[in-house]
């Protein structure tokens, strides 16, 4: 058998970009050439912020966690900064930034971007604006926003990731970027994907929304996406996936629709997913018939159905009876009677 198991499913969804380098998180950015020493504006003028020089001395962070107020924020920019591209900006876990004003940063701009687990609801037109050109990474997780300059990102022309998870987005954002490759909405209360959702967005690797309260992902959705190689839809309201559903166009794809209220499957639902991963756990699957999930354990596939009420009646009678094909379905799964998958006698299936 097999020992596929969710336990590898983080280490996939922190898996690396091509020509990519790591940063904290899981989020992955191009560094971009540096060629002169770089210096921090005087402490005291950015007191509380604190500059920091990274180990190979031609890039600058800024750290702004403890800053009081949006106020405060803007004056601390409004200080003498003798190099004004910076690599990081970080403001962690502060309870008093709600609104990001336009301007805020001054003449600054930052390849990252990280203002997490705080209580920021706004984000104004603007106030990213000084990072278009540079802006790799934009990381807003954790915060209660509901308010983002989506249309703005046409002209972030370097940005590869955009991190809003657990927020409060209640509308699915219309969102135009050639270069985006990672995005993640998960944890908003989203409720509808649009059709169109991603027809700005070509370039898209990986795909994060889960727990956003879809109810259905209609056919053709995710077309266009040549690159894309994860499709998190888990913990949601889905219920029925049709023909086309779902693309994954990599042969190393992983599509996660774990806990959701899936009955129905149709043939063809993940069209271009060979020898990918198939997270179906903890559904409301009864059959598992071979016109639908055959062509997903072939050539090296995985499907780990287990937690769905499954009868394990004929139409299991393929799967049984070829061992092979066995092997690429989770070790753990059990029949409605609770029966192992694994287990079952082929010759109970002969007259099927």
């Amino acid at each position: 058998m097999k020992l596929f198991s969710m336990a590898w499913l983080p280490l996939l969804l922190a898996g690396g970009i091509a020509g990519v380098s790591s940063s904290p998180a899981g989020i992955h950015v191009r560094k971009a050439p540096h060629s002169t020493a770089v210096s921090c504006p005087v402490a005291n003028d950015i007191y509380p912020c604190v500059c920091t020089a990274t180990p190979d001395g031609f890039s600058l962070d800024m750290d702004c966690s403890d800053v009081i107020d949006e106020a405060e924020l803007e004056e601390v920019f409004k200080a003498n900064f003798p190099t004004s591209s910076f690599r990081r900006l970080t403001i962690y876990q502060n309870k008093n930034l709600r609104v990001l004003r336009d301007g805020a940063f001054g003449n600054t701009s930052f390849e990252e971007i990280w203002i997490t687990d705080g209580v920021l609801t706004e984000v104004q037109e603007a106030a990213l604006s000084g990072s278009a050109l540079r802006a790799l990474t934009l990381v807003f997780n954790m915060n209660n926003l509901s308010i983002f300059p989506f249309t703005t990102l046409i002209s972030f022309s370097r940005l590869l990731s955009l991190d809003l998870r657990s927020n409060n987005l209640q509308v699915f954002p219309r969102i135009i970027s050639g270069s985006l490759q990672v995005l993640y909405l998960s944890l908003n209360p989203l409720g509808d994907l649009p059709v169109d959702a991603f027809e700005g967005t070509p370039s898209l690797i990986d795909l994060h929304l889960s727990s956003t309260e879809l109810t259905e992902i209609l056919p053709g959705t995710l077309d266009g996406l040549t690159n894309l190689r994860i499709v998190d839809l888990g913990s949601n309201r889905l219920q029925e996936l049709a023909t086309n559903s779902v693309q994954c166009n990599s042969n190393t794809g992983l599509v996660d629709l774990g806990y959701n209220q899936i009955r129905t499957v149709q043939p063809n639902a993940f069209p271009d997913l060979v020898g990918g991963w198939l997270y179906i756990h903890h559904n409301l699957l009864t059959t598992l018939e071979e016109e639908v999930w055959r062509p997903l354990v072939e050539n090296d596939g995985y499907i780990d159905p287990y937690g769905n009420p499954l009868l394990c009646g004929c139409d299991i009678a393929w799967l049984v009876r070829n061992g092979t094909l066995l092997e690429a379905v989770d070790v753990y799964t059990t029949c409605a009677d609770g029966r192992v998958l694994a287990s079952l006698d082929p010759a109970d299936y002969d007259h099927c």
